[in-house]
């Protein structure tokens, strides 16, 4: 083998085994959020979910949520997703538990999620399972730990759940997904519960002594990383399985471990054109969560939440607030919901009074205008709800306003009000317009002369 062909060689080798070699940029980085954000955005359902298979509403919202959140923007599309996820129905003790996390993080109160959350474990053995009272299982436990400790809810039995998933570790270092399979007398370890619960255990780690079942389990996930960086069970990576290592190594180890470079160049080259991954908005939005927190913060001119460089991507105009009108579709057309709530008219140069009704929720209430804007000349009042003033600009205007009670519970509600002219006036018609009216005319004139004369000729 002649020089040339050694060093080819030994190229290929780098470029094959060594993870992280050649680590995506900050531009790279950049680019593919600004591509994944738009495409998350520009799939959204027009009631605010996200979803790729019914049944996966809560999963892929809350994923969605989290993504907008970490990277920033907190424009219409959050808003319009945080009023879908705090009237859902979370069923699965994964999805509660997913549901608390991104509520929590938005400033909701979850206590009453959290206690219910509590109420759904295994009290036997005080773990979880998929659905209330099931056996303890992973992810589900290590997602309501999770829950439980960053909601900052008081949980006594905390001890029980990190030695549930202390004591289920494999020799191997790996999780099983549940603590027994049949026909297997230990049962098998398994890359996403592993990551789930390297997860939690690092979050615990300051209150219990889990350092060295983290140290295990993190060397048997690395040794699971495939020749291009990815993780998977299979002969090749996979993006879910990928996304979740990346983020346990990092928990573990920190963003700069060869193993985390290796496998966010693995995530970047899987990026499709349309800017997601697979199409899916949970994958999309997951993957978008292994990106760095954005620094200095995106620029956003027209100050409606959506990044500039963002706006480049969907092609909108980032000098204008646009954002209301992203989503794709339009939900169930629920009035206030999933379509703009028609307010009461106002009258151009005409004060106008109305009060917000709210009809749930603790008093003392906090209002403001969550995306858009009311029509010029009018104002809402954060204390009463009140929208007052003297409307300046005829036509409709669309905005979201966001009441907050007492206790922390937010509801975001679209609205819209048409401001019009006087009833039964009319405008005195401009230059141009008069020029109109009386080239009419003389058109009219016209053709009733030359109608006469064709007659006379008839006779």
């Amino acid at each position: 083998m002649n020089g040339l062909a050694r060093y080819v060689v030994s190229v290929f080798v780098l470029l094959t085994i060594a993870p992280g070699a050649f680590a995506a940029t900050p531009a790279q980085i950049d680019t593919a959020r600004n591509k994944a954000l738009a495409w998350l955005i520009k799939t959204q359902n027009g009631d605010g979910s996200w979803k790729t298979t019914p049944g996966t509403e809560v999963l892929a919202t809350t994923a969605g949520l989290d993504a907008l959140n970490k990277a920033g923007l907190k424009s219409y599309p959050y808003a319009a997703g945080l009023s879908w996820l705090s009237n859902a129905t979370a069923i699965s003790n994964d999805s509660l538990a997913r549901q608390i996390v991104s509520l929590y993080q938005a400033g909701t109160n979850v206590s009453a999620l959290t206690a219910r959350l509590i109420t759904q474990r295994n009290d036997a053995s005080r773990n979880w399972g998929a659905l209330d009272e099931y056996e303890g299982s992973f992810p589900d436990t290590s997602l309501a730990m999770d829950a439980l400790k960053i909601s900052a809810t008081a949980y006594a039995d905390a001890g029980y759940g990190i030695g549930f998933i202390a004591t289920r570790q494999n020799a191997d270092g790996g999780w099983p997904y549940t603590k027994s399979e049949p026909g297997a007398a230990t049962p098998k370890s398994w890359l996403i519960p592993t990551a789930y619960n390297l997860l939690t255990l690092n979050r615990y780690k300051t209150l219990y002594a889990v350092q060295t079942y983290i140290n295990n389990g993190i060397t048997w996930l690395k040794a699971q990383q495939k020749a291009g960086g990815g993780f998977g069970e299979g002969a090749a990576g996979t993006v879910h399985e990928t996304t979740l290592d990346y983020l346990a190594v990092v928990a573990s180890l920190g963003a700069t471990d060869a193993a985390a470079l290796a496998a966010q160049d693995f995530l970047i080259a899987q990026q499709a054109i349309d800017g997601s991954w697979a199409a899916n908005p949970y994958l999309t939005a997951m993957v978008l969560q292994t990106f760095p927190v954005p620094a200095p913060a995106l620029a956003d001119t027209d100050k409606d939440g959506i990044p500039d460089s963002v706006e480049v991507v969907l092609n909108t105009n980032p000098t204008v607030a646009d954002s209301r009108w992203l989503a794709s579709g339009n939900g169930q057309s629920i009035a206030g919901s999933t379509a703009p709530q028609p307010l009461p008219q106002a009258v151009i140069r005409q004060p106008y009074t109305y009060a917000l009704v709210v009809n749930s929720g603790v008093a003392p209430y906090a209002w403001s205008v969550a995306s858009g804007a009311l029509p010029p000349g009018l104002t809402l009042n954060a204390s009463n709800g009140v929208i007052g003033g003297t409307p300046t600009v005829l036509g409709p205007a669309s905005f979201e306003y966001a009441v907050k009670d007492a206790s922390g519970q937010l509801r975001v509600v679209a609205a819209q009000i048409a401001v019009v002219d006087v009833p039964g006036s009319a405008e005195i018609p401009t230059l141009s317009e008069w020029g109109v009216i009386v080239m009419g005319m003389l058109l009219a004139v016209s053709m009733v002369h030359l109608e006469k004369k064709r007659q006379r000729r008839q006779g």
